[in-house]
């Protein structure tokens, strides 16, 4: 169902890029091939991609700069990008056809224990369809987290819940690029609203989000409404990456 690029593959394990080389760093690159595949756009080599990012001064240490290599790409393969830290807004762009690149972090350790670009390739209800590249047969049995979030569909295609995804890119802003094809951005009128998901109950919220809304509740800085407290999930995750932060001082 879908053509997956793999950095990890055994010929580029000598292959530099950058001070390391594609096999061991080459994630973004690599989820910038996958998210154009899935859009229809172009099928771009891995090692091409690779010169472009090191081209553009995209190539960093530590990994790569996303927003330096989608300016540079975007030009040469002709698409549109903007980002988002809101789940919602993720869900949405999805499910109007859109492709997107999660930027994992390494505090919710679902797709990598360190930081990891992945392609997020589609969207039903709030199931996540995700393009991984760097592969091993054991990854996603490797720990209890993966193991009871994670649906391995093939090799390289997982699918996960778009709370999931949240979790797992908590500590990066932005946490997602969302990428359109021409013809997607020229029709954003077709373009579902987004879905988001409210949390009545405190006990309905999510445990990885409850530590940050207590501290607000017991502050008083939220009450809800007679309806109920009403909190999205955006909104709990923007108070988790405060708190996280250590900026959430009540």
């Amino acid at each position: 169902m879908y053509d997956v690029t793999f950095q990890t593959e055994a010929r580029y394990k000598s292959v530099k890029y950058g001070q390391g080389t594609i096999y061991s760093s080459a994630c973004g690159p690599a989820s910038l091939c996958n998210a154009l595949k899935v859009l229809g756009i172009a099928s771009v080599s891995l090692p091409t991609m690779c010169k472009l990012a090191v081209s553009c001064g995209a190539r960093v240490t530590g990994g790569t700069d996303m927003h330096q290599l989608l300016r540079a790409a975007s030009k040469k393969y002709a698409f549109a990008y903007r980002t988002t830290s809101k789940n919602a807004e993720l869900l949405a762009h999805l499910k109007s056809g859109g492709a997107a690149i999660l930027h994992a972090g390494t505090e919710y350790k679902l797709f990598s224990t360190s930081g990891h670009f992945v392609c997020a390739a589609a969207a039903k209800g709030s199931t996540i369809t995700v393009l991984d590249s760097y592969w091993y047969s054991s990854k996603y049995t490797s720990s209890a987290i993966r193991r009871n979030y994670v649906h391995v569909v093939n090799k390289g295609v997982v699918q996960t819940s778009l709370t999931q995804c949240g979790k797992a890119t908590i500590d990066r802003a932005p946490s997602y690029y969302l990428l359109s094809s021409p013809k997607q951005d020229a029709h954003p009128s077709e373009q579902e609203e987004p879905d988001m998901t409210y949390y009545k109950e405190f006990k309905d919220i999510p445990l990885y989000y409850q530590d940050a809304v207590k501290k607000l509740l017991d502050a008083g800085a939220i009450a809800g409404t007679g309806k109920g407290l009403e909190l999205s999930e955006d909104l709990c995750r923007a108070f988790t990456i405060l708190d996280k932060a250590g900026l959430l001082k009540l």
